[in-house]
């Protein structure tokens, strides 16, 4: 999947929007469980994530080692790739994994700053419990 498809799918789970309602018992149960449910959803997302990563990860070392496999052949008047055409194309394809895993690892930081505020507010929310009840 793409980065804007990841992106919807956090959008889609509603957490930006989510407010925290500790009025009553009741209510702080209900914010508890819909934060558990967002925090499952934000797991797999997270891992689709991760697979997407390892996959490009993969796709580029690949990429590298046909480069490697061209720099040994001959082409067709018999010359080997110059060391200069060799650098530039292994550079070109090192900028183009930089800038396709850059978008992937933003969001991955987005979703690791969510699981984090869900892990706080989960706090909050058992404290403010324990007053009710007390």
């Amino acid at each position: 999947m793409n980065p804007q498809t990841y992106r919807q799918q956090i959008y889609d789970t509603g957490i930006e929007d989510m407010e925290l309602n500790v009025s009553s018992l009741e209510k702080s149960m209900k914010t508890l469980h819909k934060l558990s449910d967002r925090e499952e959803v934000l797991k797999k997302i997270k891992y689709n994530l991760r697979a997407d990563i390892r996959k490009i990860r993969l796709d580029y070392i690949k990429k590298m080692q046909n480069i490697d496999e061209l720099a040994l052949k001959k082409g067709l008047f018999g010359k080997k790739m110059s060391v200069e055409k060799l650098y530039q194309k292994r550079k070109s394809i090192k900028k183009e994994r930089k800038l396709t895993l850059a978008a992937y690892e933003i969001i991955e930081t987005m979703i690791e700053n969510y699981l984090t505020q869900i892990d706080d507010s989960r706090n909050y929310i058992r404290n403010q419990i324990q007053d009710k009840v007390r």
